[in-house]
């Protein structure tokens, strides 16, 4: 099993998706492709970090179409660097690009079926919280007990760590804001009991944008 098909199997199986999808390989690009099929410019939904990776969407005749587009150079990467061996300051980036454009893909996808529509702030809300969880659950194989240590370092590279280009400015208060949610909603599952977390992750991720952030402040004051 490849990266991309576990990260991919991952996400189905924790939030319980239903979106029919071709395997995974089918929706990535790379250089080339980006270059061939979206010059244009085709709207797009990327991550803000240096890596480059995109979610690339079009609306055809027959519907929509979407690609995950992930630089050559990421992808070399993160084969000379796989996560599969360990997370660390070599990798952590280039895995979370990663699995944020594919989240974008699954959400996007489920979305379309069920006829309705996601905003930019819904992708990337969900996308941290995502990113999270796959981070967390490939540094756990690293030892028995995920610690306090080694989660406080994942959060820094994921949630608190910035790296604007220029000309983002627009974009990032929307991305400040989804990281902030994403943390407080993870914080806050950490509280219920193991059994319960899995139907509050499924339940996040199908909620609208405003009730996600209804559940964030529901937990907030719960616990004041």
């Amino acid at each position: 099993m490849t990266l991309l098909d576990e990260v991919f199997g991952l996400l189905r199986r924790t939030y319980a998706l239903e979106a029919p999808l071709l395997p995974i390989g089918r929706y990535v690009i790379g250089d080339a492709g980006l270059r061939r099929h979206y010059a244009d410019g085709t709207a797009c939904a990327g991550s803000e970090g240096g890596e480059g990776g995109k979610l690339l969407i079009r609306e055809t005749a027959a519907g929509l179409r979407a690609s995950i587009y992930f630089p050559d150079a990421m992808i070399r990467h993160l084969e000379e660097h796989p996560p599969q061996r360990g997370v660390d300051d070599s990798n952590v980036d280039a895995f979370a690009v990663l699995v944020e454009e594919t989240d974008h893909l699954l959400v996007t996808a489920e979305r379309c079926h069920a006829g309705r529509p996601v905003s930019l702030m819904e992708l990337e809300l969900q996308a941290n919280v995502s990113k999270d969880l796959v981070l967390s659950r490939f540094l756990a194989r690293q030892s028995p007990r995920l610690g306090a240590g080694r989660r406080t370092w994942l959060r820094h590279h994921l949630f608190h760590k910035r790296d604007y280009a220029e000309g983002e400015g627009g974009a990032k208060a929307r991305y400040d804001d989804a990281s902030r949610f994403a943390l407080r909603f993870l914080i806050g599952i950490e509280t219920e009991p193991p059994a319960r977390r899995l139907d509050s992750l499924r339940r996040f991720h199908r909620a609208p944008l405003e009730s996600k952030l209804a559940m964030i402040e529901r937990r907030g004051a719960a616990r004041s």
